[in-house]
């Protein structure tokens, strides 16, 4: 049973990463724990194990969605202070925490997009590759607020995260140009930045990313446009890449008469390395370590 709900809410994460990043991800995911708690039928005695239960499954996600593992490790620590026998008012300690769990959350994703809308100058020609909705809230910032005139490069991928940016883009008369990810190489010599956003990045350095985005900065960083990553705080890990989980599928392929196996990954790795500027919701931070302050 418990191999079941694995295999059932592993690829359900990944999907939803997948069409809308870690951080709305991990809100998504916060939002939907409170409604389930809301709707839990169960003896006043199976309540804490059943939540137990949950947090197993979402710590063993591939790959580790780490913002949502700390704020779900320092639930569980916090739940384990409290006495509540009663399944009413375990409940309302639930909700609670992690309701709390969740404003800290979106305060930390407001401040990394007043971050990205900063950084954005009179007359940049900036490259987007699959960027997460405080990116894309820091383009809306820059041109409803700040007034600053900018145009984006829009990396096609994958179609949904794609189609939510350009969305956005066509609804606020942001100025862009949509192109095929292989065709950066004719633009390179005409753009000032790339935006990129990271799943996680992990204690020896390495930003986890979406699918892509390691062809991308490498490219970028010989040709010396400045990559620009951003991440909040809670998705510094103290783990090593290996632990975190990076999903490898492996099925088979038919196109025309042929068929084929096809191996692929479900997220890139990229070396801090390779990244010139390294954002947090408290500013710049220093990128030689991925080191951060918590540690699933």
């Amino acid at each position: 049973m418990e191999t079941n709900v694995h295999q059932t809410l592993y690829p359900l994460v990944r999907d939803y990463m997948n069409a809308l990043g870690t951080s709305r991800t991990t809100v998504v995911a916060l939002k939907s724990y409170i409604e389930a708690v809301r709707r839990l039928a169960c003896d006043d005695d199976q309540f804490r194990s059943s939540l137990l239960a949950l947090n197993t499954v979402i710590r063993e996600t591939e790959p580790k969605v780490v913002p949502l593992v700390h704020l779900i490790e320092e639930f569980e620590d916090e739940l384990q202070a409290s006495r509540e026998k009663d399944l009413a008012a375990a409940k309302s300690v639930v909700f609670k925490i992690l309701q709390n769990k969740l404003q800290r959350f979106e305060a930390d994703t407001l401040k990394l997009s007043e971050q990205c809308t900063s950084l954005i100058e009179p007359n940049d020609f900036i490259i987007a590759h699959s960027p997460t909705a405080y990116i894309r809230d820091g383009f809306v910032r820059a041109h409803n607020e700040l007034k600053r005139p900018f145009k984006v490069l829009v990396l096609k991928q994958d179609f949904l995260r794609t189609k939510d940016l350009v969305n956005a883009f066509d609804a606020h008369k942001i100025d862009y140009l949509l192109i095929p990810e292989h065709n950066l190489s004719h633009y390179l010599g005409q753009t000032d930045k790339l935006f990129i956003s990271a799943v996680t990045i992990t204690a020896e350095g390495q930003a986890i990313t979406g699918p892509g985005t390691a062809n991308v900065v490498s490219i970028c960083h010989a040709y010396k446009v400045p990559v620009f990553l951003f991440a909040e705080s809670l998705k510094f890990s103290h783990r090593l890449l290996p632990e975190q989980r990076i999903h490898k599928k492996e099925c088979d392929t038919m196109e025309s008469d042929c068929r084929f196996q096809m191996t692929s990954f479900s997220h890139d790795f990229v070396g801090l390395n390779m990244v010139d500027h390294l954002y947090t919701e408290k500013g710049e931070t220093a990128k030689s370590s991925g080191a951060g302050p918590l540690s699933p």
